[in-house]
Order: C-alpha cells, then sequence, then structure tokens
C-alpha cells in the first residue's frame, strides 16, 4: 500500500453576538468525494465536512472583518457554546497508478485561537492506495506472435491455393484441348502471288 499525507487548514471568524472563541469541545472533519479516473491521473472532487462545538466568552469579538477568514453567521448557541458546520472543497489528482482499495481519511484535527476573534481549523490527511500493476508489454508480445501465427497461416494457405492452379489437369474426352496439345512447335513459309503480279525477293 502507498500511503501520501498532506495538511489542511481553514480560519473562521463570528458575528459580534456571538462572542469570543477561546476553544472547542469537539472538532471533526469528515472527507466526501468521488472518483473519477482516465489514462492520466485519478481525480478525488467532494468536501471536507467540519462540524464543531466552539467555546465562546462573554468578551465581544475584537477582531474586524477579513478577506483571509469566513465569516460563520449562522451559529447554533447554547449558552457558551456554539455549534456550526461548514463544507472545504475537496480536489485531489492522484497519479493513474492508484488503485483500488483506495481510501481518504482525516487522521488528526484541532482548533486554533488567536485571542482577536479569528480561530483556524487544522487538519492532517492521509490517503492510502494499492498500486496497480499495468500489463501491457506482455499483452503487445501476445498480440504480436498472434499476428506472426496469422501471417504463416496466409502464407499457406496461398501456397496450397497455388498447388492446387498448378495441379490441375484436362481430360483425354476434351478432344478440341487434346488436338491443341499433340500440335508440334514451329513455322512455314508459303509465297504467294499478288494480283498475278509476281513480287521479285531480294538478295
Amino acid at each position: 500500500m502507498k500511503k501520501v499525507k498532506w495538511e489542511m487548514k481553514e480560519r473562521f471568524i463570528f458575528p459580534a453576538f456571538a462572542g469570543l472563541p477561546i476553544g472547542a469541545e469537539t472538532v471533526s472533519v469528515t472527507p466526501r468525494f468521488t472518483e473519477e479516473r482516465d489514462d492520466d491521473a485519478v481525480r478525488l472532487t467532494g468536501i471536507y465536512h467540519i462540524a464543531a462545538n466552539v467555546s465562546f466568552s462573554e468578551e465581544g469579538n475584537k477582531s474586524e472583518m477579513t478577506e483571509e477568514a469566513i465569516l460563520i453567521e449562522d451559529v447554533e448557541l447554547d449558552g457558551q457554546t456554539g455549534y456550526f458546520e461548514y463544507a472545504v472543497p475537496l480536489n485531489v489528482d492522484l497519479p493513474a497508478e492508484a488503485g483500488n482499495p483506495l481510501n481518504v481519511a482525516v487522521v488528526s484535527s484541532s482548533f486554533e485561537v488567536d485571542g482577536q476573534g479569528v480561530c483556524g481549523v487544522v487538519w492532517d490527511v492521509e490517503c492510502s492506495y494499492k498500486k496497480a500493476v499495468v500489463l501491457e508489454e506482455p499483452v503487445v508480445e501476445l498480440k504480436s506472435e498472434q499476428k506472426e501465427k496469422e501471417v504463416v497461416a496466409k502464407a499457406v494457405a496461398v501456397e496450397e491455393a497455388t498447388a492446387i492452379l498448378n495441379n490441375s489437369t484436362f481430360s483425354d474426352e476434351d478432344e478440341v484441348l487434346s488436338f491443341i496439345f499433340e500440335l508440334g512447335d514451329g513455322f512455314s513459309a508459303t509465297t504467294f502471288r499478288s494480283n498475278d503480279v509476281f513480287v521479285e525477293r531480294e538478295g
């Protein structure tokens, strides 16, 4: 089995009414994806589903809105604890050799706070798969052997057909053919007069 590991991180910020995030009671990250294969790669597409129970203090959020953090507006508050969910895109390209069974799992996750209102979820991902064995060369050799056998078979068939044509015989009952075969080779010369005018040969 071959294993590949990588780390992911996403930063979050909450509305001022929720309070200042100071930690998390529970954090879980679950990968959900579909698999697509072609000759070049194995592509995994889906999401990392984040679910967390965050602890808040009554102190107001000190952090200002920033593009580096995602605002979680939908927080289910129960006293000083708030629950939220979020989906982070999952896009992973693996080599074409990645065979089944193919497994992607989050091996660890943690929750970080900066004391100003921005928090981060960090998780480590491990992908394991069995390396697929490509058997292209033996198949090619087998095809070559089959082609050679076909060529030899065709050559034998042509020789047999030629032999059959060369062994054709004529029956004695075919008088015309028999007469032609009995004719001897040679030629004869005859002198004729043209309109009673004698043509004298030279030399």
